[in-house]
């Protein structure tokens, strides 16, 4: 198991991430996510560590839930572990939108967002970045989003704040 840690930020104790994991991130993940990261694995390989991190979703999920955060923007989703971490954090009403040129990968983690009853929250579109939030700020539905992400797969991508 001690090759699956990353040894990232300030932590550089593996055996000390490792029990960090296990005593708190690992038995707080929703059985949905801990699903579909291990799916996400299994069926993407290596590529799998796009995902993001157990304890970053659950951080992730906590300062959603404390600015009671209801429209969020993700580019580059991947498998979709994140986006279904921030639709569970999202009020009923809320909304997560997803964009990722790669639908393949999305539709690793569908069935575990729909398992999740959290579909109805997830706008994905499947196209490039670029394209699609200008034509946002050109229909003007680009609007104002709570929280925003840019993952590590996503590329070439910018974004514009609210009134830009």
């Amino acid at each position: 198991m001690g090759s699956s840690f990353h040894k990232r930020g300030m932590l550089r104790s593996e055996s000390l991430l490792k029990y960090i994991m296990e005593t708190s991130a690992y038995p707080r993940e929703h059985e949905q996510l801990q699903a579909l990261r291990q799916a996400s694995a299994e069926k993407l390989g290596s590529m799998s560590v796009m995902n993001v991190p157990v304890d970053e979703g659950i951080f992730m999920s906590m300062l959603l839930k404390i600015m009671n955060a209801k429209r969020t923007l993700e580019i580059g989703v991947f498998s979709g572990y994140s986006l279904l971490a921030t639709a569970l954090a999202l009020p009923d009403d809320g909304q997560v939108i997803g964009i990722d040129p790669d639908k393949e990968a999305y539709e690793v983690g569908l069935p575990f967002i729909r398992k999740a009853g959290v579909e109805h929250k997830i706008d994905f579109i499947h196209a490039d970045a670029l394209s699609v939030l200008d034509n946002m700020v050109k229909n003007g539905q680009a609007g104002c989003f709570d929280l925003w992400m840019r993952t590590r797969k996503a590329t070439n991508t910018t974004t514009r704040g609210c009134g830009s």
